[in-house]
């Protein structure tokens, strides 16, 4: 239930929450969002029953919604102010890195202050939480584009926010592939991953190890985002990263501990290396009145199989196990990617000029 009210919430919230970070301003956005995500974890950690919890949940995720969209649109509007947008693919190459590598830390961090009382990570994520809301307010709010908020500019807002990923058909067209890509790592990396440490043989503390070592890859992946672009285009680049992850879940039902690990480190690197491409290619295509907005919307679009689909994928997985489960991912991948080459034009598409 806990789990549902989350993903429902960071879903169904996305696209309303991004036209809040165009309309009111990205800066004070973050800062609502660093104060929700604050007050959710205090909530949580001195919650007195069930329903308190499932409150603080929906409060966290909600602030989760308003944070998603907006950071990136802010990070891009930022570089485009100065005239080096050009730069973004680097930009948000970094902020992955030290997500990542914040949440290896907090993670071990977090494990010792729960051992000495269950409240205590959350008390801890509410105070850093506290901290990067007062950092927001030394942010130089973007001048590009905006707009003042209204009841009227801000049911406008969700909709041109939603309907500029579907403008043209090449952009359309890009957007399901984008989307089907994204569903396929958030179904894998929410529902599967850790299910299939198991299977591959992985005890307790052995896989916790791993997890640290797949956010570890995850920081050093990212890095190599900018290098890959440059090398083959950003999306020939999620092409070549798909083919990848599907090889890596296509050879799960016979990976043993040693080549299944290999294949969960792989698929961390191949994911967080999608984003961060897939980012790059909205925002290249977005106008920066309606980024936050068709950034979120594009994140509700990729979220929502996920949340439509979790129970019953879940129950499948358990009479088929995880490692067919991840058999069927790849072969969804595989016909995803021979879709896209099949209905492509042999023209590169005007949407990715910088190729």
């Amino acid at each position: 239930m806990i789990e549902t009210v989350m993903i429902a919430t960071m879903t169904l919230s996305e696209i309303p929450t991004g036209a809040i970070g165009d309309l009111l301003g990205k800066k004070i956005t973050l800062f609502l969002a660093f104060f929700l995500e604050s007050a959710g974890n205090f909530i949580m950690a001195f919650a007195p029953n069930f329903g308190v919890l499932i409150f603080s949940v929906f409060v966290m995720a909600f602030g989760g919604s308003m944070y998603s969209g907006t950071s990136e649109a802010l990070a891009y509007d930022s570089l485009k102010e100065i005239d080096k947008e050009d730069k973004y693919n680097k930009t948000i190459s970094n902020m992955r890195s030290f997500q990542w590598i914040s949440v290896t830390i907090t993670s071990i961090t977090g494990g010792v202050l729960y051992r000495i009382n269950p409240s205590y990570p959350f008390i801890a994520s509410g105070i850093f939480f506290a901290l990067g809301g007062i950092f927001t307010t030394l942010i130089k709010e973007p001048t590009i584009d905006t707009e003042k908020f209204s009841l009227k500019s801000f049911l406008k807002q969700n909709k041109i926010g939603f309907t500029s990923l579907l403008k043209t058909q090449e952009l359309l067209r890009l957007t399901f592939f984008l989307a089907v890509i994204g569903s396929i790592i958030v179904l894998s990396w929410e529902m599967l991953e850790s299910v299939l440490g198991v299977e591959f043989g992985y005890d307790p503390i052995s896989l916790s190890i791993l997890t640290a070592v797949l956010f570890l890859a995850s920081a050093i992946g990212s890095q190599a985002t900018s290098k890959i672009e440059g090398k083959f285009g950003s999306l020939n680049a999620i092409l070549i990263m798909a083919v990848i992850s599907a090889i890596s879940f296509l050879i799960s039902p016979i990976a043993g501990i040693i080549i299944g690990g290999l294949t969960l480190i792989i698929r961390s690197v191949v994911q967080v290396i999608v984003e961060n491409l897939t980012s790059v290619l909205i925002n290249k295509n977005v106008e920066s009145k309606y980024r936050a907005t068709a950034i979120s919307s594009f994140n509700m679009l990729k979220n929502l199989p996920y949340l439509l689909s979790a129970y019953l994928l879940g129950t499948l997985m358990d009479v088929i196990t995880a490692r067919y489960f991840a058999l069927i991912l790849g072969i969804l991948l595989i016909i995803t990617l021979l879709a896209w080459i099949v209905t492509s034009q042999k023209k590169l598409l005007p949407l990715v000029v910088k190729e």
